[in-house]
């Protein structure tokens, strides 16, 4: 059966089907052809995988991230960025990557991230001298902080597959998220000062006007992680908060958003959210063929046997496996695929599941960035109205090393990821 698995999935991800019709013809096609088991079972497998109040919070934060964009607040974290960074050289990209990281503690999702903050950033980019494919690779880069600076909605992906607290992950996101935030942002700065770019002057008064601006949106995320730290609300109601907090700052505060648009955003949510639920069902109904043949054992004893109880090799496979899997595969199936297998070995090597599951998801992001189906490139390019081979330069190769190095830094040191949820 571990061959006509292996078959059909491989044969319909080189035709191009959905990945998830890729899952569930995997799971359904084999247990038909192979086993006794009634495809009864996998449809059932299918519902009670999303049967789950933590995967709501999903839906919410997709909602949240556009009624936030389309109201106002992402043209205002950027003003307020470019208040406190605009000065520096490459200062410009730099409000890119603390706008992005502004907008990431709101919505959680990466290509949200990259649409709302890039097509914002572009033209003045572009208008104060800096290059297409530069301005386009950092477009894309920044966008990508929006997993990892909490809320993030592969975190709580990852927390459904593995049972991990959502919370604690959350906390863990936020010293990774600053660390790229500051890693790319030190190659812009160092770009933008060999080539001599144009920046703006440092007014501590416009950066009070931006600042009062921006309150409404810079408070957001400090009501919603405060409420979750707080004891106040769950991870999913926090999301239904960001809803209504969004809705209330776009329609009444900022006077950007109108009920036309807000029916827009649903509509084009709902679209989103059932992709990402069809691909979580499609995976679970993936992962019980796996776990009935035994795959995710046989993985695991083969893993640990190669690393041989060392922690160094068994996180290098994980790396190359999971930069592999990011060029071609969703971050979202990859998570629900991959870490129950990754889990089983955590135990045995000391390995915390709230570390590796920041290091995956870091992994993982810098997949949304890798060519050939890094989502990021083809949001960026969207942005752009250019082809997608004008976001992959050298700048986008020296934004991943810079991603790449933090990676290792965080498997090196497990603390940095450890420190604030120790705290909670």
């Amino acid at each position: 059966m571990i061959l006509g698995i292996v078959v059909v999935f491989v044969f319909l991800l080189i035709v191009g089907a959905p990945i998830a019709l890729c899952l569930a013809m995997g799971a359904v096609v084999p247990m038909t052809l192979f086993s006794d088991i009634s495809a009864v079972a996998i449809m059932q497998r299918f519902f009670t995988s999303i049967d789950s109040a933590s995967l709501m919070a999903v839906p919410f934060f997709i909602i949240a991230g556009g009624l936030l964009s389309e109201g106002g607040v992402s043209k205002r974290l950027v003003d307020f960025a470019s208040s406190l960074v605009g000065w520096m050289p490459g200062g410009l990209a730099i409000v890119t990557f603390v706008a992005s990281a502004f907008f990431g503690a709101i919505c959680g999702s990466a290509s949200a991230t990259c649409a709302a903050i890039g097509a914002i950033v572009l033209p003045e980019l572009l208008k104060r001298g800096y290059p297409l494919e530069f301005s386009l690779a950092t477009i894309a880069s920044g966008g990508f902080l929006g997993i990892i600076i909490p809320p993030s909605i592969p975190m709580i992906i990852y927390a459904q597959a593995t049972n991990v607290s959502v919370d604690s992950l959350f906390m863990a996101g936020f010293i990774p998220g600053i660390m790229l935030t500051l890693a790319m942002s030190v190659y812009a700065f160092i770009f933008g000062k060999k080539n001599k770019l144009p920046t703006q002057k440092f007014e501590l008064k416009q950066v009070w006007v931006s600042f009062k601006n921006a309150i409404w949106a810079l408070i957001m995320p400090f009501i919603i992680l405060g409420g979750i730290y707080g004891g106040i609300f769950t991870a999913t109601e926090a999301g239904a908060v960001s809803c209504a907090y969004g809705f209330i700052a776009g329609m009444f505060i900022y006077k950007e958003l109108n009920l036309k648009m807000a029916v827009k955003i649903l509509k084009s949510s709902v679209v989103t959210c059932s992709m990402i639920m069809l691909i979580i069902a499609a995976a679970n109904g993936f992962a019980l063929l796996l776990t009935r043949e035994n795959i995710p054992q046989m993985v695991t004893s083969n893993l640990l046997s190669i690393a041989g109880g060392n922690v160094v090799i068994f996180y290098i496979m994980v790396t190359l496996l999971l930069l592999f899997v990011g060029t071609f595969m969703e971050t979202i199936p990859a998570i629900m695929i991959l870490a129950p297998i990754f889990y089983m070995a955590l135990s045995s090597l000391g390995i915390s599941p709230i570390v590796f599951g920041i290091v995956m998801i870091v992994n993982l992001a810098i997949g949304v960035i890798t060519p050939p189906l890094g989502l990021d490139l083809y949001v960026a390019a969207g942005v752009g109205k250019v082809s997608v081979s004008k976001v992959i330069n050298k700048h986008l190769l020296i934004y991943g090393i810079c991603s790449f190095l933090v990676l290792l830094l965080l498997m090196i040191f497990p603390q940095l990821s450890l420190f604030l949820p120790s705290l909670l």
